[in-house]
């Protein structure tokens, strides 16, 4: 019963445009590095972080006799589509990819009630430690940017996750594979990257997207051609130069519109509130405000 659940699911996810799917132990046990990480102050100014550790750490705050966690992978660009100076996270470059994959996730939920789960679905808007179970479920590894990276795809992806009650079959998680390399660490423009773990309070996706406040001098000083999140640990993996072909296949959806493509940074500082409304509704970036973005702008170099 609990495999048939299994294929079902992987069936309908991999239909709905998912590039993969991997389950985990939801009581697996998550170690001291988040709570560290926490107490270290490396969240930043992200109070939430530390609000909801304990659901983090133990799934059935969030579900009560949650059995599974359920995690898939959606890909993304894999490059920067700018064609103006101004470089936008590559992930942010369509559309808000929290409504783009909460119907899909719908979807996988009622597929799952059907063999008798409850679920509760999460794409990174939960207290859900995604990229440790995305590991655990064998979709890849944990690399010293401390983002997932897989073996065929690298980790240009977004996560989305499903705890369920379901007691499907679990899967092996993934050798790390990031072997000496620390070309990541070496490529991040603050030195944000540690350990395996990157330090919010250094990261420039930190500054340009979540930050209330200005950025340090030192910290403004290095943001240079970032106007919108930052991928240069990624940009520099290995893993993502040699990613299959078949990572290339992107939903239309998240492919950056064209008035954004050409927009020049003076067009995007001179904006009025209603074209800022007008450009980016619907997009990741709306959230931050016309005055962060202007922020931003004026940090460039």
């Amino acid at each position: 019963m609990m495999q048939a659940a299994r294929e079902a699911v992987a069936y309908a996810a991999h239909s709905l445009g998912f590039s993969g799917i991997g389950v985990a132990d939801a009581h697996a046990a998550q170690g001291t590095q988040l709570r560290d990480w926490v107490a270290a102050g490396c969240h930043a100014g992200m109070a939430w972080m530390e609000r909801h550790l304990p659901a983090r750490l133990n799934p059935d705050l969030i579900l009560p006799g949650v059995s599974r966690v359920i995690m898939l992978t959606y890909e993304y660009a894999r490059t920067d589509a700018r064609e103006t100076p101004g470089a936008i996270a590559r992930y942010a470059q369509g559309e808000d990819y929290h409504k783009l994959l909460a119907g899909k996730l719908a979807d996988l939920d009622e597929t799952l009630s059907f063999y008798g789960g409850t679920q509760r679905c999460f794409t990174d808007s939960g207290p859900v430690s995604e990229r440790f179970f995305a590991a655990r479920a064998g979709l890849g590894w944990i690399g010293r940017n401390g983002l997932l990276i897989r073996e065929k795809r690298g980790s240009y992806c977004f996560l989305a996750s499903i705890l369920t009650t379901l007691e499907l079959p679990t899967d092996t998680p993934a050798a790390n594979r990031c072997g000496n390399c620390h070309r990541c660490e070496l490529a991040c423009p603050t030195g944000a990257l540690h350990g395996g773990c990157c330090d919010a309070r250094r990261c420039l996706s930190y500054w340009t997207i979540e930050a209330k406040d200005a950025p340090p001098p030192d910290i403004a000083a290095r943001q240079h051609h970032h106007l919108y999140g930052c991928d240069a640990c990624q940009s520099a993996c290995p893993w993502n130069s040699t990613a299959s072909a078949t990572a290339q296949r992107i939903d239309p959806h998240l492919l950056m519109p064209a008035p954004l493509r050409s927009l020049p940074p003076q067009a995007l500082a001179e904006m009025t509130p209603a074209a800022f409304d007008h450009l980016l509704n619907g997009s990741p970036i709306h959230r931050i405000g016309l005055e962060h973005l202007k922020r931003n702008l004026g940090n460039m170099s």
